[in-house]
């Protein structure tokens, strides 16, 4: 038997305490051995950096080498972290890492796996897991947060990305350093996953060519992806009407575009376009801190005039002056006439809310109509609420060329203004039913005055025919 063999054959018998005297660890291989339900994250860490009393640190073969054992046979534990420079292990372990391999290979309650702060630049780490990626069906999250990659750690997890089970739904690789041109094989790997919903690729020195490569995988691959960051990138003019093609018809929910300063405001009158499509997806849109200052306000507020989709329109530290925020109090709620209340955007009502990035000051009004827009879980409540709160008395003539017929429509219309508690509704009712009268009285008094009429002439009918007294009959014997 080899040694992964002889391991297994053990597994039944060794006992905890002949792998490590360390208290800790022991405590922890137990939970993995036993299936704990309260086990369910294991975090793997380098013990002279940082490490608590729940993170297990291998320092040699044989901890090594049970962990991958009862890992294989674990079905509870679902998130796998390994943190601050474990990998690669110390020599001490090598004769472990084998069996490591391919024990952890047989888990299938892994959903998550997330890469901190590591040295990924010999790719042994990805070596380590790649039967693991491979056999795992239900492998649901990648994280790798500010990893040092090398091409060879580039290479291994293009590898592992591409042998994983089409069943990853979210990646995020932001903030890691893969060094000039390698982003491009990472994202063509992810061509093998058309399941994939969240990819982060924030602070990766994405520049023309990613962006060309990004393109290519929105309309050929991963056709489900919903939502896209790409925060304090190499973005361009050129690279953004790349992606904003490719965006175009996408079933893309959220784009992250925010701390792109290469992108002038020719790019975002051409990123603006999008909005103004009948079929844009798009909900959240963040351009925060890029300094589109006023005139990129005017841009997205007139694109967002012809938009029903967008939900949040990231701003903040574009900038802007109060003057600036005009447009957007035009766009939610236009008081000119009612009809263009009613046309107004009732959809936009967030123009913040990222966490690295200080939210706007709003002027009170535009607050107040982005909070309108949010209120309410019923969307038809909401221009019907703004045309009550922003107009006193309605006019009606537009109205009167269908003459008395709108008038059960409008009066149902005032029935349910009324249910929201604001504004003068009986007043608003009371006039615009005046206005159709005096407009139209004929069409009003003929009928009250045929129907008065005709009651009249039936009732005196009824006079006529019917005698003053009737004689009753008076039977008087059998």
């Amino acid at each position: 038997m080899d040694e992964y063999e002889n391991y297994a054959a053990l597994a039944d018998t060794i006992k905890i305490e002949d792998i490590t005297s360390d208290e800790d660890k022991q405590f922890i291989l137990r939970q993995i051995r036993d299936n704990s339900p309260e086990f369910t994250t294991l975090r793997l860490c380098d013990k002279y950096l940082w490490c608590d009393e729940l993170d297990y640190c291998p320092e040699n073969a044989k901890e090594l080498a049970w962990l991958g054992i009862f890992l294989g046979g674990n079905t509870i534990i679902n998130e796998l972290y390994t943190t601050y420079t474990y990998v690669p292990p110390p020599k001490s372990c090598d004769a472990g890492i084998e069996v490591f391999r391919r024990g952890l290979g047989n888990n299938k309650s892994i959903q998550k796996v997330n890469f901190c702060f590591n040295n990924l630049s010999d790719g042994r780490l990805f070596s380590m897991l790649d039967t693991f990626f491979k056999n795992n069906n239900r492998l649901k999250e990648i994280e790798v947060e500010e990893c040092n990659f090398g091409i060879g750690g580039v290479r291994q997890f293009s590898l592992a990305l591409g042998g994983c089970q089409k069943s990853l739904k979210y990646i995020d690789i932001s903030g890691s350093e893969m060094g000039d041109g390698n982003v491009v094989d990472i994202i063509t790997a992810l061509s093998m996953h058309p399941q994939l919903e969240h990819l982060d690729l924030s602070a990766m020195n994405i520049g023309r060519n990613e962006c060309t490569a990004l393109s290519t995988l929105l309309r050929h691959t991963t056709t489900k992806l919903q939502k896209l960051r790409l925060i304090q990138n190499d973005i361009d003019n050129v690279g953004l009407e790349t992606l904003k093609q490719a965006v175009n018809g996408h079933a893309l929910q959220q784009l992250d575009i925010g701390d792109n300063d290469s992108i002038t405001m020719q790019g975002w009158k051409s990123l603006s376009t999008i909005l103004e499509l009948p079929g844009c997806r798009l909900e959240i849109l963040h351009i925060d801190n890029n300094n589109i200052g006023d005139e990129g306000a005017l841009i997205f507020a007139n694109a967002l005039a012809k938009n029903s989709s967008i939900k949040l329109l990231g701003l903040g530290a574009n900038g802007m002056s109060m003057d600036g925020w005009t447009p957007f109090e035009k766009l939610l709620c236009d008081t000119s006439t009612v009809n263009k209340t009613y046309l107004s955007n009732h959809t936009l009502n967030d123009v913040g809310s990222t966490p690295d990035v200080p939210n706007p000051v709003v002027p009170t009004l535009v607050a107040s109509f982005l909070h309108s827009n949010r209120s309410s879980l019923d969307k038809r409540e909401v221009p019907m609420r703004k045309i009550i709160e922003n107009h006193s008395h309605f006019n009606m003539e537009p109205f009167f060329e269908w003459e008395l017929k709108v008038l059960p429509i409008m009066m149902e219309w005032f029935a349910k203004a009324a249910a929201l508690q604001v504004g003068s509704v009986e007043t608003n009712k009371l006039e615009s039913m005046y206005d159709f009268i005096k407009e139209f009285p004929m069409l009003y008094v003929e009928p009250i005055t045929r129907k008065e009429i005709t009651e009249y002439t039936a009732m005196e009918e009824q006079v006529r025919g019917k005698p003053m007294w009737q004689e009753k009959s008076v039977k008087l014997g059998p």
